[in-house]
């Protein structure tokens, strides 16, 4: 039996009308994920799917996504910038065929299938503060950003904590938008720039207004900066600045970078 026959009747048995599907099978056990077809959010069922396996199942993600993913959407900037950092390969736009197999398999769904974004059990609590309490002045973003880096807890054993990054997000009018702090200890797909994105969208329906500014005190790695590019009414229009260089193949030749729209701002000491 191929792999791709096998693909096609696993979509056949899983496929719900009106829905996307994407899902992943290892040892004997399908994990699967629905989303609306006609929803818009910074999510799609293969999003929905990665992100709820680490919700779902983190002592056993790394096994899990060491397989190849299959969904019936076609690929996105976002779907492949988070299978890139914290998946390993996909197939997009498989087919849903009968191919009549006797397939032994227990089938596990991740998140509800109504659901626009996945429920993430592992989103700190830093990440849920008020715009309103968060205060700043003059235009020192970047600075506003690295201050937001002090919300995350750190401790000896630094793999058991979160990386204290943030990202916040200013609008044309140069008010404050959103913001996001690093919460992937857990849940590998909680980057700052993922977790601002998808707050914007729960708290307000918005998406990045067009002339907007995003600041990060490190670079937008590849899946971050897919769900920016994906939820941005005017990519070409968005800028985003960054502290941090990051040197990871995960952050080279990103959309951002294809852009041309993001830029490494140096603080002024180090200017000197």
């Amino acid at each position: 039996m191929s792999s791709e026959k096998r693909a096609e009747h696993i979509t056949f048995l899983l496929k719900k009308p009106g829905y996307q599907l994407a899902f992943v099978e290892h040892e004997s056990t399908v994990y699967y994920s629905h989303f609306p077809e006609q929803g818009v959010a910074p999510s799609s069922a293969l999003v929905k799917l990665l992100q709820g396996i680490f919700d779902q199942h983190v002592d056993q993600s790394f096994f899990i996504l060491r397989k190849r993913l299959f969904t019936t959407e076609g690929p996105s900037e976002m779907a492949r910038g988070m299978i890139k950092v914290v998946g390993k390969r996909a197939s997009f736009a498989v087919p849903a065929v009968d191919h009549k197999l006797g397939l032994n398999l227990q089938f596990v769904p991740i998140g509800e299938a109504e659901d626009l974004l996945y429920r993430a059990q592992h989103l700190s609590q830093e990440n849920k503060r008020k715009l309103e309490d968060l205060s700043f002045s003059g235009d020192d973003f970047l600075g506003l950003a690295q201050e937001l880096t002090r919300l995350v807890p750190r401790g000896e054993i630094l793999h058991d904590f979160d990386r204290q990054i943030a990202a916040l997000l200013i609008g044309p009018d140069e008010s404050l938008l959103g913001y996001g702090v690093n919460s992937n200890s857990k849940n590998k797909t909680l980057h700052a720039e993922v977790n601002l994105v998808q707050r914007l969208y729960r708290d307000s329906g918005m998406k990045i207004p067009s002339g907007s500014v995003l600041f990060s005190t490190h670079k937008p790695c590849k899946m971050c900066a897919g769900i920016i590019y994906d939820w941005c009414e005017a990519p070409e229009k968005l800028r985003v600045y960054y502290r941090v260089e990051e040197k990871g193949q995960l952050s080279r030749k990103t959309i951002l970078d294809q852009l041309g729209i993001n830029e490494q701002l140096l603080a002024e000491v180090e200017k000197v």
